[in-house]
């Protein structure tokens, strides 16, 4: 496993920052897999330097809930569960078609514009990851249209989560033409400044991406259906 510690800023960051930063950077794409055991000391070797900043990420990490910290044994990469995949999309439903509504109440003219260069990405051959950040950007550029921050930094901490969710998706780009139409469809809602139907869009567009990322994560054999049965909020109410 090699470090990288990212693009240099204008503020140099502390040893523990660059090694958290790098670190979380990896398991958010998924090039540290779930389920991994990370060793301090081979990790402050590569940075030469002692445990102590290394460790200080690491807790950053585990605060974060994507490592766990083993006792005398080092840390592991946070498995894919239900529950997490739970959480973020419930929370994404929430979200998104609330940003919607109020992206066609506030979005201007140059707002749209931006949308729809952005849409018009889709029509260029994407890899995974290249999808998922014109979608990402698609979506948080919703998020800034509804002129509020907190918003947009809460759809940012899940976007950069459900990277590390769909990376696993490795299908994901049967959807690209999918999500053109559908994305092209919310743009005009917004436009007409519809945002009972701007809601409506994002809300069936996130219904469909959740079956989706689930069903792929159970067919890749990182979730399974007892699994889901079991962490279903129905289950836990006992109903």
């Amino acid at each position: 496993m090699t470090v990288d510690a990212g693009p240099a800023t204008t503020a140099p960051a502390s040893v523990s920052e660059r090694i958290y930063l790098a670190l979380r950077q990896q398991i958010m794409r998924c090039e540290i897999a779930p389920g991994t055991t990370l060793d301090a000391a081979s990790i402050a070797r590569r940075y030469e330097v002692s445990k102590t900043p290394v460790r200080d990420a690491m807790q950053k990490l585990a605060a974060e809930g994507l490592v766990t910290i083993l006792p005398r044994s080092g840390y592991r990469v946070a498995p894919i569960t239900f529950q997490a995949v739970h959480e973020i999309l419930d929370l994404r439903a929430a979200i998104g078609p609330h940003a919607a509504r109020q992206a066609a109440r506030y979005a201007t003219a140059a707002d749209i514009a931006a949308l729809r260069r952005i849409v018009s990405e889709y029509a260029a051959p994407l890899d995974i990851g290249a999808m998922q950040q014109v979608a990402r950007r698609f979506h948080l550029a919703i998020a800034r249209c509804s002129r509020n921050k907190r918003i947009v930094a809460l759809s940012e901490n899940l976007f950069d989560e459900l990277e590390r969710l769909l990376r696993f998706a490795i299908d994901f780009t049967v959807k690209t033409e999918e999500h053109s139409d559908e994305h092209t469809a919310l743009v005009d809602a917004i436009e007409a400044g519809d945002g009972d139907k701007a809601a409506e869009i994002e809300a069936a567009h996130i219904r469909s991406s959740r079956e989706f990322l689930i069903e792929r994560l159970m067919t890749l054999g990182y979730l399974s259906q007892g699994e889901i049965q079991l962490g279903s909020p129905a289950r836990r109410a006992g109903s």
